[in-house]
């Protein structure tokens, strides 16, 4: 029971960061219909800025320093995958996210090596609570996802620009009758949802380091948290990454324990992973019908 207890400590962590860059996919979905494939590689730089920057200046400077950059490079990617009015279809949006994500991944390779990256955390020991470690910086990342997905939801029920995505969201075309620019609240999703994504790797990177190429494992996992709320739902794609994480720290702990696959664990981690909550989504999916 101990060593369950503090699988799942690991995977709230993880799955916290998970939720982050599926309720990023979620709010660029339902703002513009499309599925955003370089929310991996936002992850991967908010990370991998966090580790340039925080020998120089605080932690917390450093990390705010790493998400606003990741939230203009975020607006960029948007302005240029929503591209033209009426000329690019969100089939067009999303193979030039794809092929951003790559691009990025090219320039982590040449930028910052084959390598896995982190940082020290700020916390000198871990909790024992019942015979269970917690990592105080799980606990840091599980809170602060919690946050920014209460703050996010407030916001878009709250603030103008939250009821212009929303809007946006409900009908693009009754947007633009009445005087949204489309374009620009899809710029603001992908900046908003960018920087939830560096915030996430900002976080966990000291206790998962981030690789150039750990865009596509983040990608596939904020992918699956976002497709359990059918892509509309922040509420579902945060407790679908949740679940995403504990499953895979489940899958990878015991099947350590299983001589001759304990080296073999991690290659089917994802896997493993994906056809949990694809059960699990079609569980919600045959829930609805009989409702």
């Amino acid at each position: 029971m101990r060593e369950f207890l503090q699988l799942v400590v690991v995977g709230v962590s993880t799955g916290s960061a998970y939720a982050l860059v599926g309720i990023g996919m979620v709010l660029i979905f339902r703002t513009t219909g499309i599925v955003n494939f370089a929310q991996g590689s936002f992850a991967v730089l908010g990370g991998l800025f966090m580790v340039e920057l925080v020998d120089d200046m605080h932690g917390m400077l450093a990390g705010f320093v790493a998400v606003l950059v990741v939230g203009f490079i975020g607006s960029l990617v948007g302005f240029v995958a929503v591209g033209f009015r009426h000329r690019t279809t969100p089939l067009a949006s999303l193979i030039i996210t794809l092929g951003i994500a790559l691009l990025i991944a090219s320039l982590n390779l040449l930028a910052f090596g084959d390598r896995p990256h982190t940082y020290p955390t700020i916390f000198d020991r871990a909790w024992d609570i019942g015979g269970v470690l917690v990592q105080p910086q799980y606990v840091l990342v599980a809170g602060v996802t919690l946050l920014a997905a209460l703050l996010l939801t407030l916001g878009l029920q709250r603030t103008i620009a939250g009821q212009a995505l929303v809007a946006c969201a409900d009908s693009r075309r009754a947007a633009e009758l009445v005087g949204i620019d489309v374009r620009a609240v899809a710029v603001v999703a992908f900046a908003v949802s960018a920087g939830l994504s560096a915030l996430g790797w900002v976080l966990l990177t000291p206790v998962d380091p981030v690789n150039y190429d750990s865009d596509v494992r983040i990608a596939i996992n904020g992918f699956a948290a976002a497709a359990f709320g059918g892509l509309a739902s922040i509420r579902l794609a945060y407790l679908g990454g949740l679940v995403l994480g504990i499953a895979q720290q489940l899958v990878v702990g015991y099947a350590d324990q299983i001589p001759g696959l304990g080296q073999q664990a991690r290659q089917y981690e994802l896997a493993a992973a994906l056809v949990i909550m694809l059960v699990l989504i079609g569980w919600r999916a045959r829930h609805e019908v009989h409702e």
